[in-house]
């Protein structure tokens, strides 16, 4: 019995707490498949020291687990992505702060920033807008419909 044997059933025990915590540490579902390969490796180990057996299990477990488990975990983990930078201003609201003539560049307020705004109509500082398009760093817009509209 080698040295190896003796002790492999810890080698595995190892093996499955250095996957999880490269797990821990990188939260991208990139190695967790394999600490569950090690675990079931480990309980191999417990039933026979053929270590051809334990790595082929710890291979086949982990290549089972990324390819039934990922998908899965794929669907659930990221499914809401929040807009930020310039796509959260589509379809926000903006005060015009320089009017805006037709298809000119005027200056609105949205999200506490000033942007470059452009409209196919006349718009008067002070009125409201809506964002729906933007071009660069200039913002397409168009009026708010007031509730006498």
């Amino acid at each position: 019995m080698s040295i190896l044997t003796e002790y492999i059933t810890f080698i595995w025990i190892g093996v499955a707490v250095l996957f999880a915590i490269i797990e821990a540490m990188t939260l991208g579902l990139t190695s967790i498949w394999f600490t569950g390969g090690a675990v079931v490796a480990f309980l191999v180990s417990l039933a026979t020291d053929n270590l051809y057996i334990q790595t082929g299990t710890f291979i086949v477990v982990s290549i089972i687990l990324l390819l039934v488990t990922r998908p899965i975990a794929g669907r659930h983990l990221n499914s809401v992505i929040e807009d930020t930078n310039v796509n959260a201003l589509m379809g926000m609201k903006a005060i015009v702060v320089s009017s805006i003539m037709p298809n000119e560049v005027g200056t609105v307020r949205a999200d506490g920033k000033m942007w470059s705004a452009k409209c196919e109509q006349e718009i008067p500082a002070g009125a409201e807008v809506r964002i729906t398009g933007i071009r660069g760093v200039t913002v397409d817009v168009v009026p708010e419909k007031t509730k006498e509209e």
